[in-house]
């Protein structure tokens, strides 16, 4: 019980700041929507919205010519037949905490390559999103069982730990560009989620430590 309470308050959490974020790039400033919503003290800024210049500059481009803006092509796990794209290789956390930073500085540096290089994995995981709102790598069961992944086979899912990550990385991406297909895609997962943690609750002990910490 205390692990599916927290799994839903990180999501409630990441949910409104992606409403806010939403809120002002419509409206140019936060609004209430109900009326037990107060409007934040603080506006936060979108991606990109402050240059970096001088020191931080050149750190970012010393990331970007380094393993940050290169892992795909040095790293076998994320390299090889990799699960965001649609193969069979990585489908945990590690792609997705590889995205976490290198699209941030992909927009911060205005970066084409790159930018195109992390657009991939995000175009993949927005255009293949299931019919129910589960998203993320084919799962075994779909594979090979030819499984629809729905709130009631939720089982034949896989753990929620890194959709959690992806989520921040399409709030980010959200964030620096406002692209509205994230809207859709986020009210679609979260409506699977709300209905599938009633039979798949958060058990992996992995996920819980992780959770619990973030």
């Amino acid at each position: 019980m205390r692990n599916q309470f927290v799994l839903a308050c990180l999501t409630i959490s990441l949910f409104t700041a992606f409403t806010t974020q939403h809120s002002i790039r419509s409206n140019g400033n936060p609004s209430a929507t109900a009326e037990t919503f107060r409007e934040p003290v603080y506006t936060p800024l979108p991606l990109g919205a402050i240059k970096p210049k001088g020191w931080l500059l050149n750190q970012l481009q010393i990331m970007r010519n380094g393993t940050t803006g290169h892992l795909d092509e040095v790293y076998d796990k994320v390299k090889k037949d990799n699960g965001w794209l649609g193969g069979k290789g990585d489908g945990w956390e590690e792609t997705p905490y590889w995205l976490d930073g290198a699209v941030p500085l992909a927009y911060l540096l205005e970066d084409k390559t790159l930018q195109e290089k992390v657009l991939k994995y995000i175009n993949w995981t927005l255009l293949h999103q299931r019919p129910s709102g589960y998203f993320g790598p084919i799962t075994k069961a779909e594979w090979e069982q030819g499984a629809q992944i729905t709130p009631e086979t939720c089982g034949q899912g896989e753990d929620w730990w890194p959709k959690m990550v992806m989520l921040k990385v399409m709030q980010q991406y959200y964030s620096a560009t406002g692209d509205g297909r994230v809207i859709k895609f986020m009210t679609h997962y979260f409506n699977y989620q709300r209905q599938a943690l009633q039979k798949c609750p958060v058990k992996h002990p992995f996920s819980a430590v992780l959770i619990s910490s973030h």
